[in-house]
């Protein structure tokens, strides 16, 4: 029977993509086009997100409600969680706001030619 994935090694594999993503970005000459798909992926990204961190606040909820949850410093888990839920709740207002400015941007990003391509394609 295979074994299902670990969330948090999903998670960790995103992370260090962006990690990589940043050290590209950072010192490579990008084109017009090659922005335009990267953050075209990036509010692909942030779309998606929002549905993950909904389903953790949920699994989160449902553990706490059938109380399996315990804390390490020996405190009652009810206020801990109570704080998670809301910092994940806001998490996902800000994303919200995330995606609609790079939905912004990708917009004039997606007309958007490397100067070379346009001129090649004009002297045709």
């Amino acid at each position: 029977m295979p074994t299902k994935p670990d969330p948090a090694n999903k998670a960790q594999a995103a992370a260090e993509a962006i990690r990589t993503l940043n050290h590209i970005t950072l010192n490579g000459k990008l084109t017009a086009p090659q922005i335009s798909s990267t953050v075209q992926a990036l509010t692909a990204l942030t779309d998606r997100m929002p549905q993950t961190l909904l389903q953790l606040a949920d699994q989160l909820d449902q553990r706490a409600r059938q109380d399996e949850i315990c804390m390490d410093t020996g405190e009652h888990p009810a206020k801990p969680v109570s704080t998670a839920l809301a910092a994940l709740a806001t998490a996902t207002g800000c994303l919200a706001e995330l995606s609609n400015a790079l939905h912004q941007a990708a917009s004039p990003l997606f007309s958007m030619a490397h100067q070379d391509a346009a001129a090649a394609r004009t002297n045709r």
